[in-house]
């Protein structure tokens, strides 16, 4: 059937369309509609610093670092071409799909498992509309940050700058970037749920070309003539024939 609303903890609200904006939630929230989505997780990690004298002014972008100067005087940086990516369940049920990416990125990929193996095995990926859902259990992905791989980017950096020798890194986070086989987003109607959208699998550059993802997905809900042509950001490209349910 096509959509007529949504549910949520508060109580259910009615609606015609609706936009699943989910980041790193989104494959398991299609997954309990039967729609399959391909989607896996890779562990960003960035540092903040101190206010930092004699620093240079303009954002860098090399192959082995990445900073660029913040309002406060220091500097966030990050170690760039080394992406970390937890192997989890959905590593193996979407092995074939990213097999091409893996082999394209295999030099750039560290693979790991660990606890978040665990946690994402024990997750439900099926629940009815009156019971909690997996993201009430786990209201904000907050991974921790990989340290050996932060130490490697500040060691490039100072090798390239020294300016940045006694820096001080005030804070480190890290966080999960929802990425697809081509690393382009789904921006798009699912045909086979009228009334369903996806903007999801930004891969990355997400809060570069939000501003016009939000027009195209806007355009697309409302009916009006896309302001970019959608078809590289279709659905129905992960599609092999009929949709199948999601493993």
């Amino acid at each position: 059937g096509r959509i007529a609303g949504v549910v949520t903890e508060k109580g259910p609200i009615a609606c015609d369309a609706v936009v699943l904006a989910g980041g790193a939630w989104s494959r398991l929230f299609c997954g309990n509609m039967n729609l399959a989505f391909p989607q896996l997780k890779i562990l960003g990690c960035v540092m903040r610093t101190a206010p930092l004298e004699g620093g240079p002014e303009e954002a860098v972008g090399a192959s082995n670092f990445a900073f660029r100067k913040r309002l406060d005087g220091g500097y966030t940086i990050a170690q760039r071409n080394a992406n970390l990516a937890p192997i989890v369940p959905d590593s193996f049920r979407l092995l074939f799909d990213f097999l091409p990416a893996l082999r394209k990125q295999r030099h750039e990929l560290r693979l790991r498992i660990g606890r978040r193996f665990i946690e994402e095995w024990r997750l439900p990926r099926r629940w009815a509309l009156d019971q909690a859902t997996p993201f009430e259990q786990v209201r904000v992905l907050d991974p921790v940050p990989d340290d050996g791989i932060l130490d490697e980017g500040r060691a490039n950096l100072v090798k390239a700058f020294p300016a940045f020798a006694n820096m001080v890194v005030q804070q480190r986070w890290a966080g999960l970037v929802d990425v697809t086989p081509d690393a382009v987003p789904v921006i798009s109607a699912v045909d086979s749920v009228p009334g369903f959208f996806i903007a999801s699998g930004f891969s990355g550059h997400g809060f570069g070309i939000g501003p016009g993802a939000g027009r195209l997905m806007a355009d697309l809900v409302a009916g009006d003539t896309p302001v970019v042509d959608p078809t590289p950001f279709r659905y129905a490209r992960f599609a092999k024939g009929p949709l199948k349910a999601a493993a």
